[in-house]
């Protein structure tokens, strides 16, 4: 759980250094950010998270519940 904690951590602060300009958006950063857009769960988080096919919003409200 932690390894995902520190990935969405890491590459939510990647991005919002990417939007506000103070790193090149990358590839990555587009396809986050297009995920959040679409209610959809990024795939680097779903690589290290448990399996479910809840949209980004319940999804995330479980994790907070699991983490409690």
């Amino acid at each position: 759980m932690n390894g995902l904690l520190q990935e969405i951590k890491g590459s939510l602060e990647d991005l919002f250094m990417g939007l506000s300009g103070a790193l090149n958006m990358t590839e990555v950063m587009e396809k986050l950010s297009q995920s959040l857009e679409f209610n959809r769960v990024p795939a680097p988080w779903e690589e290290k998270a448990y399996f479910s096919k809840k949209t980004l919003v319940v999804w995330f409200a479980d994790l907070i519940e699991r983490c409690l």
